[in-house]
């Protein structure tokens, strides 16, 4: 990256009482990227969003918002950045366009300035026809949207996203989803939370996996697949069934011929191959053709796949949560991430 990080993090750290919440966390996100932090509830996501809010004062470490400290100049950072919690915060008693306003006026917005923007942010999440309306008659949906137009007035560097999507329909998220790629081209630095992996997965330019307040895991999803093992699978659908003797001989001289592990799914009638790591897809491809001509299997179709970004989050999981206990790296990693 030629620009500086908008959001640099060196070894921070929040402890309470006995208990490490955020273990010398350590990571930049860069000017129109989209980061997504992923982990289990207690992970550390919220506490470390907390922090780089300035609603949580780290035990140690430090961090920098557009360039400024945030420990040591919080209200210069708190310049930079909007934030949009998990929990809804609006007025109920006031319209779609008064809270607009009250948030503008906390901002310091002229209000020429303030009622512009307000107009121009309930036009982009389709809310201008009910800015008159009481937010008491607003779906979960809308109130979620007219919360992150309001993070939008002041035109923010950075933004935070703690579950933005959270309890909402397939139509709002994905109206959120189009409107935060949107904000990305503009260049505004985007740090979300989620446990919506195919969320992470369709936005996020880097993703970090955090366990027990260590990331564990870091990179573009193309990063993350190359540290495991499986990188491809192949998928064979027979269209008859296979009796449980044929099915494990057919098993056993499949094996004898791909460059990786074999499975059966009895449900779906279909053979699976999972790639490792010295197997190329080309040459199981042959393979496979092979064993379909010498055991005469009549197949309806073959397809190829890549690991899933929940399917990659499960595998580093599972891997990686004896080594954040243990403090030993584990073994299917080509290298320890910070």
């Amino acid at each position: 990256m030629n620009e500086p990080a908008s959001i640099k993090v060196s070894q921070l750290t929040k402890v309470f009482g006995k208990r490490t919440c955020v273990d010398r966390l350590d990571l930049e996100v860069f000017p129109g990227e989209l980061y997504a932090l992923l982990g289990d509830n207690g992970a550390g996501k919220t506490t470390t969003i907390n922090m780089l809010t300035t609603l949580l004062k780290p035990t140690s470490g430090k961090f920098q918002i557009a360039g400024f400290d945030g420990v040591r100049e919080p209200e210069k950072a708190k310049s930079k950045f909007a934030v949009v919690s998990q929990e809804v915060a609006l007025y109920q008693e006031l319209t779609a366009f008064e809270n607009l306003m009250f948030i503008a006026e906390l901002y310091g917005l002229p209000k020429v300035d303030a009622r512009a923007r307000i107009e121009q942010q309930l036009n982009q999440w389709d809310l201008l026809a009910r800015k008159d309306d009481y937010i008491s008659d607003f779906s979960g949906g809308m109130q979620r949207k007219l919360s992150i137009a309001g993070a939008l007035l002041r035109s923010p560097r950075v933004l935070f996203l703690d579950e933005p999507t959270v309890g909402l329909d397939p139509g709002s998220r994905h109206h959120i989803w189009e409107i935060l790629t949107s904000l990305k081209h503009d260049g505004v630095t985007i740090f979300l939370t989620t446990h919506y992996l195919e969320e992470a997965e369709l936005l996020a330019d880097r993703v970090g996996i955090i366990v027990k307040g260590k990331l564990i895991a870091e990179g573009s999803i193309d990063d993350l697949r190359a540290k495991l093992n499986h990188m491809k699978s192949i998928c064979v659908r027979m269209s008859r069934r296979f009796n449980p003797e044929e099915q494990q001989k057919s098993l056993d001289r499949l094996s004898e011929f791909a460059f990786g592990d074999v499975s059966y799914d009895e449900l779906r009638n279909t053979f699976s191959i999972a790639l490792n790591s010295n197997g190329h897809l080309s040459d199981t491809l042959r393979a496979l053709t092979d064993w379909i001509e010498l055991e005469q299997i009549p197949i309806n179709g073959i397809s190829t796949s890549e690991p899933s970004l929940e399917e990659i989050y499960m595998s580093l999981l599972h891997v990686q949560t004896p080594a954040v206990n243990n403090e030993k790296p584990a073994p299917a990693f080509e290298e320890q991430t910070r």
